[in-house]
């Protein structure tokens, strides 16, 4: 992700790969550990939980990329969807249906271009 647009939607490539990883795991039916998969997954998707100041930080950072080119438009609506208008309280402050897959590479995403931008401000 330490590369500007470059005519893909990375965002999305990303999702695909982690959900492979996922889809794999559930078929064997335990995690990396060996542990059931459905109740890592639980907390797994627990985790990603986003408070309101936490939402409105990921969709104002996404207009932030998206208007300097970090992210391109397909990039920054892929994120902006996943979100939705409002921390819907029903999916964790994700938009109804936003899987686990995309939760986790959005959220670190976020984390990458937070962290830039307080490392531009210090």
């Amino acid at each position: 992700m330490n590369t500007f647009y470059s005519g893909s939607n990375r965002i999305a490539d990303a999702i695909g790969r982690q959900q492979d990883r996922i889809d794999k795991l559930v078929e064997s039916g335990v995690d990396l550990q060996g542990k059931p998969i459905a109740a890592t997954l639980k907390r797994l998707d627990e985790s990603f939980a986003l408070s309101a100041a936490d939402h409105a930080a990921f969709q104002n950072q996404q207009a932030k990329a998206n208007a300097t080119g970090r992210l391109n438009t397909d990039e920054a609506l892929l994120i902006y969807n996943a979100l939705g208008e409002w921390a819907d309280e029903s999916n964790g402050g994700w938009q109804a249906g936003v899987g686990i897959a995309a939760k986790v590479v959005i959220t670190q995403v976020m984390e990458e271009l937070l962290s830039e931008a307080i490392a531009a401000k210090a």
